[in-house]
């Protein structure tokens, strides 16, 4: 029987600083989105890429967040609460 490792590479902090970009992204888009009252869908990520941003957002008020798309097109929307 063959066992399968996973391994994780992280060249120079690139997974904390990425994470700390989309955080900051979804804070600025969020507020884009409270001031507006419109949508904005955001480019397309991966899984989880995209779990940051629903994280940085699950307490923000006045924003919800929804996956959207297919595949690698899958994307996340930022819209007003109760929209």
């Amino acid at each position: 029987r063959i066992e399968k490792a996973r391994v994780s590479l992280d060249v120079e902090q690139y997974r904390a600083r990425r994470e700390k970009v989309l955080q900051e992204m979804a804070l600025r888009v969020a507020g884009r989105v409270v001031a507006t009252g419109r949508s904005i869908s955001l480019e397309p990520m991966n899984p989880a890429e995209r779990r940051i941003i629903h994280i940085t957002l699950a307490d923000h008020s006045g924003v919800s967040t929804e996956s959207t798309g297919f595949g690698s097109a899958r994307k996340v929307t930022v819209a007003p609460s109760g929209q």
